[in-house]
């Protein structure tokens, strides 16, 4: 990104995740040209000064783009495009470590992806077990994903719960942490009301992993865990209260199996309780070291 011309922003409000911490591209003002195309012009310069701002649907001005074709001189960039896609596509390869303190939910996340309809609905609460599967598993063209515009945590559950009674019949797939299933997991209540059948997958690592993650990042060395541990109830047994199916996976052994069978529900919601690896922090870092690739 540092080495870019143009900085062009399509469908996106440029969060302080997407401009680490607001440092590429800088706020207020970037480092280099930008064009924002966001479907809100209240949004569009409220944090960053772009040099175009287009308040569109972001789909119409991709089509508009197609229509007038290639610009010139287009051919001496497929360089600097293969580069791009390199990169992606080593992002976005199925590769993780196995873990002594738990499952590395890359794990299941891979293991989901293999089993989600064109159409499915995905939806994530805040944390960062959520940086883990959106490059693990791919939507497609049909799929629709939910998440916390914010980042406040809770909405996970809810927005599966809404998608699965949105759109009867088709896969509704909700990921949320440990802390977040605490804090409005008993809407899986309304899905039994209402006849819908998400599916819930738990990523429980027994704290509050982010603000770990900030901690052990910003003031290593300092003790934290006390302010994040979390003391959970067994949410396969929750789930099963409520009168929905609980599925446990304990290790990645399970994995293969427990998804499948969580899959093969259609009359009643499912929650999948995964017992995650809290040294694996995001994908791309663990507590203390950045990630080592097995």
């Amino acid at each position: 990104m540092r080495r870019a011309d143009l900085l062009v922003a399509i469908g996106e409000r440029i969060t302080d995740s997407v401009s680490q911490s607001y440092t590429f591209p800088t706020a207020p003002d970037p480092q280099l040209p930008l064009v924002q195309v966001w479907p809100d012009a209240n949004e569009i310069g409220r944090v960053f000064r772009p040099d175009l701002g287009i308040a569109a649907e972001p789909a119409a001005v991709i089509r508009a783009l197609l229509r007038r074709g290639a610009p010139a001189g287009a051919a001496k960039r497929a360089g600097w495009v293969a580069g791009l896609n390199a990169i992606h596509t080593k992002l976005m390869a199925p590769d993780w470590d196995s873990m002594t303190d738990g499952v590395n939910f890359a794990a299941v996340c891979v293991e989901i992806g293999k089993h989600l309809a064109p159409d499915a609905a995905v939806t994530s609460d805040a944390g960062n077990f959520l940086l883990l599967h959106p490059s693990l598993h791919r939507l497609q063209a049909g799929a629709d994903f939910l998440s916390s515009v914010v980042g406040a945590m809770g909405a996970g559950v809810p927005m599966a719960v809404a998608a699965a009674i949105r759109r009867p019949g088709k896969q509704a797939v909700g990921f949320c942490g440990d802390g977040g299933a605490l804090m409005s997991g008993n809407e899986i209540a309304t899905a039994m009301q209402y006849g819908a059948a998400p599916i819930l997958i738990v990523s429980d690592n027994k704290r509050y992993g982010t603000i770990g993650m900030h901690h052990e990042v910003r003031y290593p060395n300092r003790p934290y865990e006390a302010a994040v541990k979390l003391t959970n109830p067994d949410f396969a047994a929750w789930g099963r209260v409520f009168g929905a199916e609980g599925i446990t996976i304990s290790t990645e052994a399970e994995v293969e199996d427990a998804i499948a069978r969580a899959f093969a529900v259609k009359d009643r919601p499912v929650v999948v309780h995964v017992h995650t690896s809290a040294e694996q922090m995001s994908a791309w870092r663990r507590r203390g070291a950045p990630r080592v690739h097995g």
